[in-house]
C-alpha cells in the first residue's frame, strides 16, 4: 500500500512539479526500492533517513540503498560465508598444511 502511494504521488502529482531532488536516485524511487527490498520497518526507516538528508545542508549526489548482503556481513558471528559459499570459521586459524576437517 505504501509503495502504491508513492508510486501514484510519482506519476500524478511530481511530473507537474520542478525536478528539484539532489539525489541520485530520487527519493521517491530510493523509497520504492528501499520498502521493496527491506520491508515496511527497516525500508520506510531508511527512507525517512534519505528524506531528512534531502535539504539544502546536504550536497546530494549517489546514494543507493545498501547491499542486502553487506548489511548482513556487518552482524555475522564467528562463522562467516565467503562469495564462493564456503563457510570460513574465524574462531580457529587453520595453519598452511592443516585441515578443518576432523576425523
Amino acid at each position: 500500500m505504501v509503495v502504491f502511494m508513492i508510486e501514484l504521488y510519482r506519476h500524478t502529482i511530481s511530473p507537474l512539479r520542478l525536478p528539484t531532488c539532489r539525489f541520485t536516485p530520487t527519493c521517491s524511487q530510493y523509497a520504492v526500492d528501499a520498502l521493496t527490498e527491506f520491508g515496511l520497518v527497516r525500508g520506510g526507516w531508511l527512507a525517512t533517513v534519505r528524506l531528512l538528508k534531502c535539504g539544502p545542508w546536504h550536497n546530494g549526489g549517489w546514494d543507493p540503498i545498501p547491499d542486502r548482503e553487506a548489511d548482513h556481513a556487518e552482524h555475522r558471528g564467528p562463522a562467516a560465508e565467503c562469495a564462493c559459499g564456503i563457510t570460513e570459521h574465524r574462531s580457529s586459524p587453520v595453519q598452511q598444511g592443516e585441515s578443518q576437517t576432523r576425523v
